[in-house]
């Protein structure tokens, strides 16, 4: 909780509330530092082990023989099972914060191909849902969610000050609770850059959906990758930038 001073009008006023909070967590993996990453302090477990297998640096759960991170000193030690040989070259993301990826060539992830469809009544209610699970998002405002659903439910939900790591954290958390990610549709409250749809393919997700909008790269990574993009949905309608798995004959009205 922070104290500040909020001005509105003529009036001036004393308030007591929470401000997004944000910390450095660097990364060891057998005991050797791998990187840094600025994050909202929640759910870190989550936020490594995406980011592990995200990066290819695991490609399953199994691979990691023991994780242990401290809040307090900002610090996650990871132990593979295998040694492996760490990706040194970085790349610097257009993510908030600065996103680090390692693995940003396209040409390193298969097209998807996927019988998935969905209508814009079913991304309208399913985004309404994220903005009501957004639990740190109505209590400080300025931090992004991000969600994995079936069409029908939001069956992972999460929340960081960076719109990169909170898809992480979607990532992380599916592979904790054994929830398979291909065939899905991702959520995200943030624009959709191209290092997330690169994320979204990783994570054989062929629907992309956010309440903002895609950068020009993005939308033309999923014409090449075959994921369907859309942008700004609301009740009444989207902006469908790339892709054929929205049923445009459905209306968004129909949400709920």
């Amino acid at each position: 909780m922070r104290t500040f001073v909020r001005l509105k009008g003529d009036r001036i006023e004393e308030v007591r509330a929470e401000v997004v909070r944000e910390q450095p967590l660097t990364v060891y993996i057998d005991g050797e530092r791998f990187l840094t990453l600025l994050c909202s302090p929640m759910n870190l477990e989550a936020l490594v082990v995406g980011y592990l297998w995200m990066e290819k640096v695991i490609g399953s759960l199994d691979e990691i023989r023991s994780l242990d991170v401290s809040v307090v000193d900002g610090r996650a030690d990871v132990a593979l099972a295998q040694p492996v040989t760490l990706p040194t070259e970085r790349i610097l993301t257009s993510g908030c914060g600065g996103g680090i990826t390692f693995r940003i060539d396209h040409r390193l992830f298969p097209r998807l191909e996927s019988s998935l469809r969905v209508t814009p009544a079913v991304l309208a209610a399913r985004m309404k849902d994220l903005a009501n699970a957004a639990v740190h998002y109505r209590v400080s405002r300025g931090i992004h969610g991000a969600a994995l659903s079936d069409g029908d439910t939001l069956l992972v939900v999460a929340e960081d000050v960076g719109r990169h790591n909170a898809v992480d954290k979607v990532k992380g958390e599916a592979l904790l609770r054994g929830i398979p990610t291909v065939d899905r549709i991702l959520l995200s409250t943030g624009r959709i850059s191209s290092e997330m749809l690169l994320k979204a393919t990783r994570m054989g997700v062929p629907v992309v959906a956010s309440r903002t909008s895609p950068t020009e790269m993005a939308v033309a990574l999923a014409e090449q990758l075959g994921v369907t993009v859309c942008g700004y949905v609301r009740p009444d309608g989207l902006n469908l930038y790339t892709g054929t798995a929205i049923d445009v004959g459905a209306p968004a009205e129909a949400a709920s």
